[in-house]
């Protein structure tokens, strides 16, 4: 299975994304350590608020609006803590850093594409 490449801004990154669409997908996310060897962005489309239980490590949630526009950047977000945002149309999860390597913040725009 080829999974999409992750696009900040029309700049394609080296990271791979698994678009969660099935209840388990949801479910567990990035619980499955095994998963983050496949990919390393976790997309949950029409979500709106994440948790972080059971999940190890800190991890970086970022919220976007329908057109996958950034409204916020919750950085290392730790174990056992919950993000929300109302007004958001998709969750995106990233491995701790990665927002900030990727100068991903307010207004810049996120994307999964199959090819660079």
């Amino acid at each position: 299975m080829v999974l999409p490449k992750f696009y900040v801004d029309g700049r394609c990154t080296t990271l791979r994304v698994c678009m969660a669409r099935t209840f388990g997908e949801r479910t567990f996310g990035m619980l499955r350590s095994h998963r983050w060897q496949r990919f390393e962005v976790l997309c949950l489309p029409r979500c709106t608020a994440v948790h972080t239980c059971f999940v190890p490590l800190p991890i970086d949630i970022v919220f976007t609006d329908r057109t996958g526009r950034v409204l916020q950047v919750v950085a290392s977000l730790a174990p056992w803590r919950v993000a929300l945002m109302p007004k958001a149309d998709s969750v995106w999860e990233l491995p701790e850093g990665v927002a900030q390597r990727h100068s991903i913040e307010q207004g810049v725009r996120l994307q999964a594409w199959l090819s660079c």
